[in-house]
């Protein structure tokens, strides 16, 4: 079953009007008209591109695009004008099946670039839709553009920001954090200031947002707990992610404890109350400040008394240890020998041969090579090396291997070596998302357990070295116990989706 596609009109309902940059663009202007389209954009699915953020890659800018997935957007390829010739019937009604897929995809993104193009032309004016060698006319955005290479060009040329908007950005970077609201609010104004940067030049570091997040947490002094458990983490671990991962669930510790506002734990704005300067109100500060250290100067010495009693008593314990051992070693030196009966030598009892039961030999199947490309992994885990989420692959549709599929072994049975050594199935920890995308129960050899419904083994176009087409559901553990490669990931979804939409199928 081929992916439905998304019409023309469908896309352009759902991108609506964009906000115009009249009279002439500029920073600001650019920047609002980015933000309400890729808020829109990001509402249209591209399952087989990116079934997190939807079309969001053909119009955000590269570099803020990984920033929220590893998996970079690449545009689908035309499958062509019709599917290509086949031997068999057989063959050609695969050939028939991955062709219609791969065209439907195809014909979304062109719908949905196309939706895009003619929103961009009704919000920059003409003046400002010049051919790209600058010649006389006015340029109009086609399917054949890029909507992200459309909006890079006028950002390069239009939106230079003011000195003004950097330094209002820099102050939004170095603002404090009023604890009185929630934590996601400081990680949203250092994220915004952030990307403004990288757009603006010249663009702060990760370091830099992970230490402005560090000293506005500092500065409220209600967190030392989380910031000391912090700078026990890994350095691999010590990411963006994982920063607002540790804190948030620092934050809500908080908030479920009991513990009050900040104001109740010593945090004071800076506009709270007007400051009373008279003399007699110093005076008392300093007598409450005076009788503060007296008190502390008490505490701190009746600590100190304690540690020295329990000093000597460690001591003498010390000192009686060592006398008894002492007394031991004399004790064991005055004790006569005693020698050791002589053993009777008994020869090694031979080993039994080995012989190998017999077994039925499965000839090795035939593996097919394919080129292809995978991306790197998700967030990691605070304190570990946990891996997030597996490699995502982004190419296009290539016809699966026509070969027979396997024959899975019978218990017993001699199992073929994989082609390539499993050295990457590891056991991974426990997941707490066990629910599956797709409504089915598919699963593929190379693209692992949660898969549409025409994705299985045998029509994979994503095939790894040493995919077996033979893999399901049922026989997957005999290929894991035989050492071959099967993807394990979405492996530990075991449950369907309870109300799936009409592209979860």
């Amino acid at each position: 079953m081929a992916p439905s596609v998304i019409t023309y009109e469908e896309a352009k309902e759902i991108i609506g009007v964009l906000p115009s940059v009249a009279p002439r663009p500029n920073a600001t202007n650019l920047r609002v008209l980015s933000e309400h389209l890729e808020q829109k954009v990001q509402t249209i699915p591209a399952p087989q591109q990116s079934p997190e953020y939807g079309f969001l890659g053909m119009v955000q800018p590269t570099a803020i695009y990984a920033l929220r997935t590893n998996v970079p957007w690449i545009d689908w390829e035309d499958p062509g004008a019709h599917p290509a010739a086949a031997a068999t019937a057989a063959e050609q009604t695969n050939i028939k099946t991955l062709y219609d897929a791969n065209k439907a995809v195809y014909d979304t993104q062109q719908n949905v670039r196309r939706a895009i193009n003619d929103a961009l032309n009704n919000a920059i004016p003409n003046a400002f839709r010049k051919p790209a060698g600058n010649q006389m006319g006015t340029r109009v955005f086609t399917v054949r553009d890029s909507p992200r290479e459309i909006l890079d060009g006028l950002r390069a040329k239009y939106g230079i920001c003011s000195p003004n908007e950097k330094t209002a950005n820099n102050q939004r970077f170095d603002q404090q954090w009023d604890p009185n609201e929630p934590i996601e609010s400081l990680f949203e104004r250092l994220e915004e200031a952030y990307i403004f940067s990288i757009l603006a030049k010249p663009p702060f570091t990760l370091e830099q947002l992970i230490d402005k997040a560090i000293i506005a947490i500092q500065r409220t002094g209600l967190y030392e707990r989380a910031l000391l458990e912090w700078q026990d983490f890994d350095d691999g671990n010590k990411t963006w992610e994982q920063l607002k991962l540790h804190f948030e669930e620092a934050y809500e510790s908080r908030l479920a404890s009991g513990q009050g506002t900040a104001a109740a734990h010593g945090y004071v704005n800076n506009a709270e109350a007007e400051d009373d300067d008279s003399l007699s109100t110093i005076q008392e500060s300093l007598a409450s400040i005076h009788l503060a250290n007296n008190a502390n100067y008490q505490s701190l010495q009746d600590h100190l008394q304690a540690a020295r009693s329990e000093t000597a008593t460690l001591r003498a314990e010390l000192q009686a240890a060592q006398q008894n051992f002492a007394n031991l070693t004399q004790a064991a030196a005055r004790a006569p020998t005693i020698a050791a009966p002589p053993v009777s030598y008994m020869p090694p009892v031979a080993a039994p041969t080995y012989a190998p039961p017999p077994a039925q030999y499965v000839p090795q199947p035939q593996y097919q090579q394919y080129t292809q490309q995978s991306y790197g992994q998700g967030r990691g885990r605070r304190n570990n090396n946990r891996r997030g989420r597996g490699s995502r692959r982004n190419n296009y549709y290539q016809p699966p291997s026509t070969a027979a599929a396997p024959a899975v072994p019978s218990a017993g049975g001699y199992i073929p070596p994989p082609a390539i050594p499993n050295a990457g199935n590891v056991d991974k920890p426990a997941f707490s998302n066990t629910t599956k995308y797709y409504n089915n129960w598919n699963m593929c050899f190379s693209c692992g357990w949660d898969v549409p419904q025409w994705h299985n083994s045998q029509t994979c176009p994503y095939q790894v070295d040493g995919h077996q087409v033979g893999c399901t559901r049922e026989n997957a553990q005999a290929y894991m116990s035989a050492g071959h490669r099967v993807s394990r990931k979405a492996m530990h979804k075991t449950s369907l989706p309870q109300n799936p939409g009409p592209n979860q199928a």
